[in-house]
């Protein structure tokens, strides 16, 4: 009869069965039927306590699962390492290799394309070079006369040796050549002679066919078969690396077989190339390819009809990890369907005699059985891994002892996982691990067999593991592990211990039941990291400990400063801080600070809504007086005020036609005439009606008023091109609408670009009238003059015939100018004329415009410049277009205005084609 431990321990290893039923499976993969639990095969030793709770059986199974998937993983994980031995114990899954293939060789061409251009310089010449044309040659004399010369054979295939004369030396060998002038040398002059060859000529060779850059070349005279089909980038795709012909004077003197150089190193074949050779790169012959277990897989061309064991040899050989008892050709069959033929080889003796045709892909599969003489060590050791099985082998040969084990090891129960024969069924085997290594139990030193895994489980495999939760004041706040007589002073140390705003006494720990009711326990931090029994109390599962600050007691108090003080802010109140304390710390008072008075404020004690000010001598508070470096209190807030009248430096520039142009310091109350009398005044060719004058705040405030415009504009045109586009009702009157959108996008987008000119229109005067007058305004900083030169020119734009310029005379009005320019265009605005003057001002031009538009002379209010004349040198007459003539224009309201506005803001005409 199975007493209640046994049948508990039934139970539970059937909710480990259905917890790790998947798992099994593919530990099984490729050996039998989904594994099964047959219960007359458990075998069941003496168990200590009956485990709690089935569930947590089952997250400990699954925790110890883990290390048969880890020791499988790191397996598999090894096929993603490049290196040929990995590749050898990489077994995966039966046929699953790739067969992503690349043709075998032609990387070697993209990887050294670049390389091969440079001529080769360095090489010794052979006896057997042959001379030619551009060659050069050089002559060392000695013994009745020292000299050396260089000498280029020249187009007829001679050199000219001083004193010897003109020798026919091309077509020879460099032996024969030597031979040659040393005996010349020796029957005129008697001399001893060295011969050299110096640069090399080049020579042009012709690379066709199958290559990526066919053509003509010109390469050294050294150069061979490969070194030209790399200068031509290679074979392409389709071309043969197997019958690379060389052709001279219309014979084909060598065929190369580029795998002979790749695989063995041979260049016999590999010939020195003359002027005038061919090189032909064919198509590929038949093509087959290998993947899987062999060393190089890759796709091959066939010279002729080869065996699979020349492939196997061309692919660098099978690896110790296929499985050569089926290997597997697919093969396509007189263009009509593809077919399979696996062929059982163990020994690879009868590849010889397997013949292979284009196209034929070649696999080679891995073994599936790995490791069979092998036990498996996993969970809560020191030493997980596999193991190599001995006959007789049982469960102490792997555990000796605790020694073997980590810490919190489970001992009443552990689990060996075996394959049951022949149908390959999971089997559970479980045994009390305590009993056999404390009290040398045999039942549980049970008798291995290859391939078993001892699983030994940590003794939070079954349970969850106990937790504390510690927050507030320490430095690693979180969660951590409660041990065994794990008090409040442990989870502070473990939490770094306390943080600097800890406060040290009282803090709380809340603690929940089983019920999940919780309860509010109090403890003096101090005395629990003291050791103080009392206070540092032994803590339960799923108690939250919070250490409470300092700053929850006692608010931190403050004192603020503010104004003319280099770092103005709030600042910790020290105890006996004063005045003077206070500007050390906010970094002491600014030049512009007033040291004769200050502000100190504070609220009454106890009342928030009485403030006190107080007045105090700031000069002598920082002299340490105590009657004015009072002693300050929480929240309490010192002004420095700023000396009256106290302003930085600011500046004025002025340019142009003044003695002495450049940048001034002006004062508060300084004006324009003082600035212009500081620069030395006018020079001679100055032209005072060209002056202008811009202000920083000027152009804010005109560009501000710019933006609105451009602003209520962009608005009235996508609401209305919006709604046009809507209510379009053909596509072609969408195109249009869209069109039309675009071109009120581009115009604002233009209007965007403008920007003011800050210039203020003022009129200059001899100093004396000036100093008198309305123009002499206050100068602010930043404030800018330039007078220029008379520019003797009246511009003419917009809407006339001929756009221009044209010389200024005192007789001439504006019509004159409008003749001029060919007379106003079929869309002119003729009502809207009006002229920038050069003073910055607008004019509007023609008679009855808005009432006015007067021709004759306006006279200053102030006896400026008098006889000031409707058009001057400099101005420039603006002609603007109608607006109703686009169509899409015509739905701005007050466009001729807008145009006119911004004319005078910038300085720009907007013209409208």
């Amino acid at each position: 009869m199975i007493d209640k431990t046994k049948c508990s321990y039934l139970i539970v290893l059937l909710w480990i069965f259905c917890a790790m039923h998947s798992g099994s499976s593919a530990y099984a993969k490729g050996k039998g039927p989904e594994s099964k639990i047959d219960s007359s095969s458990i075998i069941s030793a003496n168990v200590g306590d009956v485990v709690n709770s089935s569930a947590t059986a089952v997250e400990g199974e699954a925790n110890a699962n883990h290390g048969v998937q880890k020791h499988e993983s790191n397996t598999l994980s090894a096929s993603g390492n490049s290196s040929l031995f990995s590749k050898y114990h990489s077994i995966g899954g039966y046929q699953d290799i790739p067969i992503e293939l690349k043709a075998f060789g032609y990387n070697f061409f993209t990887e050294s394309n670049n390389k091969s251009e440079n001529l080769r310089k360095d090489i010794p010449v052979g006896q057997d070079y042959i001379v030619g044309p551009g060659d050069e040659i050089k002559i060392l004399f000695w013994g009745r006369m020292n000299e050396d010369h260089s000498i280029i054979v020249s187009k007829e295939g001679d050199i000219v040796i001083p004193r010897i004369g003109p020798l026919q030396v091309a077509g020879m060998s460099f032996s024969e050549m030597k031979q040659y002038i040393k005996q010349q040398t020796q029957q005129i002059i008697g001399a001893d002679i060295n011969v050299t060859m110096g640069a090399l000529k080049s020579i042009q060779v012709f690379i066709l066919g199958e290559v990526k850059r066919p053509g003509s070349f010109s390469i050294d005279s050294f150069s061979t078969i490969t070194s030209a089909i790399l200068l031509a980038g290679g074979p392409t795709e389709i071309g043969s690396l197997r019958k690379i012909h060389l052709k001279r004077d219309d014979k084909t003197i060598a065929v190369m077989d580029f795998y002979d150089f790749l695989l063995k190193g041979d260049k016999s074949e590999d010939k020195i190339l003359r002027s005038g050779d061919v090189i032909f790169v064919p198509t590929s012959g038949p093509l087959v390819g290998v993947a899987g277990n062999v060393r190089r897989p890759a796709i091959y061309e066939l010279k002729k009809e080869q065996s699979l064991n020349a492939l196997f040899d061309m692919a660098g050989g099978v690896t110790p990890s296929a499985y050569t008892q089926q290997i597997q050709v697919e093969r396509i069959q007189k263009n009509t369907n593809q077919i399979i033929i696996d062929i059982n080889d163990k020994d690879l003796t009868a590849t010889d005699d397997f013949s292979l045709q284009d196209a034929d892909l070649v696999k080679v599969f891995s073994i599936v059985d790995r490791d069979v003489n092998t036990v498996f060590l996993e969970g809560n050791v020191k030493r997980p891994g596999k193991y190599e099985y001995k006959p007789g082998m049982r469960v102490k040969d792997l555990i000796t002892s605790s020694t073997d084990l980590l810490k919190e090891t489970h001992f009443e129960y552990a689990l060996i996982k075996r394959l049951k024969l022949p149908d390959l069924e999971m089997q559970f085997i479980p045994f009390n691990l305590g009993e056999l290594l404390f009290n040398s139990e045999e039942a549980g030193n049970i008798a291995l067999e290859p391939q078993d895994s001892i699983v030994v489980f940590s003794k939070w495999s079954f349970k969850g593991r106990s937790t504390i939760t510690i927050e507030g004041e320490v430095r690693n706040k979180g969660s951590f592990n409660l041990h065994d007589n794990y008090s409040v002073k442990d989870a502070i140390l473990d939490a770094g211990g306390l943080a600097r705003n800890a406060s040290i006494h009282r803090s709380e720990i809340f603690r929940t039941d089983e019920q999940g009711d919780v309860t509010q326990i109090y403890f003096n931090v101090g005395l629990a990291m003291s050791g103080e029994e009392k206070e540092n109390i032994l803590l339960k599962d799923r108690d939250r400990i919070v250490v409470h600050s300092i700053w929850e007691q006692k608010y931190k108090q403050t004192v603020s400063i503010a104004g003319e003080i280099r770092k103005p802010g709030k600042y910790p109140l020290a105890q006996g801080m004063r005045i003077s304390d206070l500007v050390f710390s906010a970094g002491s008072v600014l030049e512009s600070a007033y040291l004769g008075e200050a502000e100190v404020s504070c609220y009454a004690s106890g009342n928030k809504d009485k403030l006190i000010i107080e007045t105090i001598d700031l000069g002598r508070a920082l002299d340490h007086d105590p009657e004015h470096d009072l002693l300050l209190g929480p929240h309490d807030r010192l002004l420095i005020r700023r000396i009256p009248e106290w302003q930085e430096e600011n500046f004025g520039v002025v340019t142009g036609e003044v003695t002495f142009p450049g940048t001034y310091l002006i004062r508060k109350s300084g004006t324009l005439s003082s600035l212009i009398e500081r620069a030395g005044g006018y020079t001679e060719t100055a032209y005072l009606r060209g002056a202008v004058f811009t202000r920083t705040r000027v152009k804010e405030l005109q560009q501000k008023s710019l933006d609105d415009m451009i602003i209520r504009l962009e608005r009235e045109v996508l609401s209305k091109g919006s709604m046009q586009v809507s209510t379009a009702s053909s596509k072609e009157e969408i195109e249009s609408r869209k069109s039309e959108m675009k071109q009120k996008q581009e115009f604002i987008e233009s209007l965007k670009k403008l920007e003011a000119t800050g210039r203020l229109s003022i009129r200059l005067a001899d100093l004396e009238m000036l100093r008198s007058s309305e123009y002499d305004i206050k100068l602010e900083k930043g404030d800018t003059l330039h007078i220029p030169t008379q520019n003797s020119v009246v511009d003419v734009v917009g809407a006339v015939m001929a756009r221009g310029s044209f010389v200024y005379s005192e007789r001439y009005d504006y019509k004159n100018y409008l003749q001029m320019a060919g007379g106003f265009t079929k869309f002119a605005d003729k009502s809207s004329v009006y002229v920038l003057k050069v003073d910055g001002s607008a004019k509007k031009l023609y008679r009855g415009f808005w009432g006015g538009g007067s021709s004759t002379s306006d006279l200053d209010a102030n006896g400026f410049n008098m006889n000031i004349k409707e058009i001057e040198p400099g101005d420039t007459i603006v002609v603007p277009e109608k607006i109703e003539h686009i169509a899409w224009l015509r739905e701005f309201k007050d466009l001729s205005t807008i145009f006119y506005q911004v004319a005078i803001t910038t300085g720009v005409a907007l013209l409208l084609f």
